[in-house]
């Protein structure tokens, strides 16, 4: 496919998608969401790819959301959010958060595993102040930081930006990092879950996710069922405790 809005490498068992637009913020129209789409299935399918990391081109933005000029004069014609639970990606995904995240732009922090902020990063909401239903981000951002944080963003729009560091304060972010730092150390974390067994991680983030979707008692089953199917059926699981009783690295098995 011939990128023209994102950016996409895989080094060392990690994927890197890049929104490659920083004259307009990293904002997001139908062609960005139709590479971002296919970006994910790159990830999803390809054997070589353990863990993924989005982020945004330059230093000012992760990405200002939905192109509000592009879709004023043409629409949206491309509806499908292109962040990775809407297309079934399970290996883990770090968002690493280079600048403001803004409106459409919290689909990619809402669904992300882990979150590594620059320190001048920061997160706010526009949908209601351009006449857009602010729904599908609190979806999955209700799940991962208080309700009054949510409409927050929601109802105050700009004054109701949230800064990294508060962020990190209420347990969305992971790490609050110098900006120059961000990559390195994202990368770093990235290379250590790599060396993590590909089957044993991609079903624990999906027992994981999947046990959101249900009450606690139906969570349980739900989690219960992931393990024992992997202890049963998987050598890994095997491998993994006989390489540490022998003091070696383990040798996973990649499928």
């Amino acid at each position: 496919m011939q990128l023209q809005r994102i950016l996409y490498d895989v080094d060392e068992h990690v994927a890197t998608i890049t929104i490659n637009r920083p004259e307009r913020l990293n904002a997001t129209d139908d062609l960005t969401r139709t590479e971002l789409g296919w970006a994910w299935g790159q990830v999803r399918d390809d054997p070589d790819v353990r863990v993924a990391i989005i982020t945004g081109a330059g230093d000012r933005a992760f990405s200002a959301g939905q192109d509000i000029k592009a879709t004023a004069s043409g629409g949206i014609r491309n509806k499908v959010p292109g962040s990775r639970l809407h297309h079934g990606v399970w290996k883990p995904v770090i968002c690493a958060l280079n600048g403001m995240v803004v409106g459409g732009g919290l689909h990619q922090v809402a669904d992300a595993d882990l979150i590594i902020a620059a320190d001048h990063a920061e997160l706010i909401d526009t949908h209601l102040a351009v006449g857009n239903v602010f729904a599908l981000e609190p979806a999955v951002l209700l799940r991962r930081m208080p309700l009054s944080m949510v409409m927050q963003l929601a109802l105050m729009a700009k004054d109701g930006r949230i800064s990294a560091q508060r962020a990190y304060d209420i347990g969305l972010v992971n790490e609050v990092v110098p900006g120059e730092r961000l990559q390195q150390r994202t990368r770093e974390i990235a290379l250590s879950i790599a060396a993590l067994s590909p089957a044993t991680t991609q079903t624990s983030v999906k027992a994981m996710w999947t046990s959101l979707d249900v009450g606690l008692h139906a969570a349980n089953d739900v989690a219960y069922r992931y393990v024992l199917q992997h202890q049963m059926t998987h050598p890994d699981y095997r491998e993994g405790m006989v390489a540490f009783a022998e003091k070696r690295e383990p040798r996973w098995t990649v499928e």
